[in-house]
């Protein structure tokens, strides 16, 4: 199993004489070659778990969301990897959308409840995560102040220059918490509501996960993440309390699917096959992110548990996930709210 930074994997795909192989040929080799979303620990875990059961030599690139399909737009006409992995459903809709999919059901997959398969085979959602707030303890404490536990505390003044979000034009997680304000304030308001929300922002990300350091080193007293990167911090001992939105909150479904024209096709089936059983997603926890598994049979980590039955809007997928609909808050976001702001 190799991990490759963007560099690297680029001039290893771009030198590879396997690339100048027909398509044919290259399928019967036993190597496999993802794109990532999760933290590069967590990669590193699922990785290597799929090259040890199947003995597959496995490189993945770790993406955000938005990165995973720009690059996969790019490369349309010549696709570098065989799967995408553990990217949210709204960004797997609009890969469909865009014809960058292909479908495949895997029978592993019949134990998941049905809500969480797409009925054609596109995309497999493996596990579940929702929108939390993660607070600096050292910083609640210096200011005298409570965990936000509504959408309209993170607009408190006490909060100016003290939040940080993934986002919304690269991450995943960013794009979620937009489409969550949305949906649960109606369009017109909810973009009222992110321009007041914006000037309490210290910094956006350009992956979801980058508030967790930022957080839990209380260089910002906010982040907005996914719940899986908060508990994990929190496992790892950072001083970090979570909260969530009483209003209730968006969630998204975590979803491996294969690309279009996939290089590497039987194994991109095989690694499938593997991502629906309990084995592959325990590794998630045992890698330190902590979500829901969708298959009943897996075992749910002790962190998680008590966040079973945290509430959530009914969060319209298909809306979230129609690429004109994408591009248009993206470009929205980013006139409007992201106008003279850096990502870094």
């Amino acid at each position: 199993m190799r991990t490759l930074d963007r560099r690297r994997f680029n001039a290893l795909l771009a030198g590879t004489a396997a690339l100048a192989l027909p398509l044919p040929a290259r399928a019967q080799g036993a190597k496999l070659t993802l794109y990532m979303g999760p933290p590069e620990k967590t990669c590193q875990a699922i990785a290597q778990g799929f090259e040890k059961k199947s003995g597959i030599k496995t490189t993945f690139l770790r993406l955000s969301a938005g990165e995973a399909i720009n690059r996969i737009r790019a490369e349309r006409n010549a696709p570098q990897a065989s799967v995408l992995y553990s990217i949210g459903l709204p960004s797997m809709l609009t890969l469909k959308a865009d014809g960058l999919l292909q479908p495949y059901a895997s029978p592993e997959a019949a134990a998941i409840p049905a809500q969480y398969r797409d009925p054609e085979g596109y995309w497999t959602g493996t596990d579940t995560d929702f929108i939390g707030f993660a607070s600096n303890k050292k910083f609640l404490q210096d200011k005298g102040l409570k965990a936000p536990q509504s959408f309209d505390d993170l607009l408190r003044p006490e909060f100016a220059g003290q939040i940080c979000l993934g986002s919304p034009s690269t991450s995943g997680t960013g794009y979620t918490f937009l489409t969550t304000v949305l949906q649960l304030m109606g369009e017109q308001k909810g973009w009222e509501y992110m321009k007041k929300f914006n000037t309490n922002v210290a910094q956006y990300t350009r992956s979801g996960i980058g508030p967790t350091q930022l957080v839990g080193r209380g260089e910002v007293g906010v982040g907005i993440l996914f719940a899986h990167d908060i508990l994990g911090s929190i496992e790892k001992g950072f001083p970090i309390e979570m909260s969530l939105p009483r209003e209730g909150t968006g969630y998204d479904l975590f979803c491996v699917v294969m690309l279009k024209g996939a290089p590497e096709p039987d194994a991109a089936k095989k690694f499938i096959d593997w991502c629906c059983t309990p084995e592959s997603v325990e590794l998630l926890a045992a890698s330190d992110f902590f979500d829901l598994p969708t298959n009943p049979k897996a075992k749910v980590h002790d962190v998680v548990k008590p966040f079973q039955h945290a509430k959530l809007i009914k969060f319209d997928f298909a809306w979230a996930g129609n690429t004109d609909v994408r591009k248009q808050l993206v470009e929205k976001f980013t006139s409007d709210i992201l106008a003279g702001r850096k990502v870094s």
